[in-house]
């Protein structure tokens, strides 16, 4: 699989959001989902930015961004997860921790400190048929490779549980190290704040 994984290209754009759209929820569409496709959303897991083409090729074009994609021998793109090393992205991040509770001092250094540099892993989004084969974790450990930074990923709690998303990101070395209340389009959020320590064998 690893022959397989590249840092995207513009031409990947349309690929890129197929895999978002396979994974999709729309916020304003929280409170019309019944019990039982909540369920599904919770066990199955999903992601919550409703962006368009031109917002992954601009991403593309970043150069302290990087997205990573996973294609299948003709050449689909079957996955892909985004990586934010950009100071605006980093100061971004912080600005959504309101109300913050976190576990020790390392974890609030990390958070709040702006002087510690931190990546923060945005999206993985892999096609439903591709999923549980390994395919995020493959493209997860290529960009590590190029990190030297602890990298941070927020984890909805409220109003939808994530579940599918924590168990991924704990199989991947995440801890689970901070919560956080916020709000986006209007709605109430709480998330859970994993942190991949990344720390590099000697």
């Amino acid at each position: 699989m690893n022959s397989n994984i590249k840092i995207a290209s513009v031409e990947d754009a349309e690929g890129i959001l197929n895999a978002l759209k396979q994974n999709l929820i729309e916020i304003r569409d929280v409170d019309e989902i019944s019990q039982k496709q909540r369920k599904r959303l919770e066990e199955e897991g999903f992601l919550r930015k409703e962006v368009d083409i031109d917002y992954y090729k601009n991403l593309i074009e970043d150069p302290d961004i990087d997205i990573y994609v996973a294609k299948n021998d003709d050449g689909t793109i079957i996955g892909f997860a985004s990586i934010h090393r950009k100071k605006y992205d980093i100061i971004k991040v912080r600005d959504v921790v309101g109300n913050l509770s976190f576990e020790n001092k390392k974890t609030n250094d990390l958070l709040i400190n702006e002087k510690t540099e931190f990546a923060y892993l945005d999206q993985v989004s892999i096609l439903p048929e591709y999923k549980r084969k390994g395919v995020g974790t493959a493209i997860f450990q290529k960009g590590l490779l190029k990190i030297n930074t602890p990298v941070v990923a927020f984890i909805v709690e409220k109003p939808i549980f994530n579940k599918a998303s924590v168990y991924w990101h704990e199989h991947n070395g995440f801890e689970f190290s901070a919560i956080s209340d916020g709000e986006y389009k209007g709605k109430d959020f709480k998330f859970q704040i994993f942190i991949h320590w990344n720390q590099k064998e000697p």
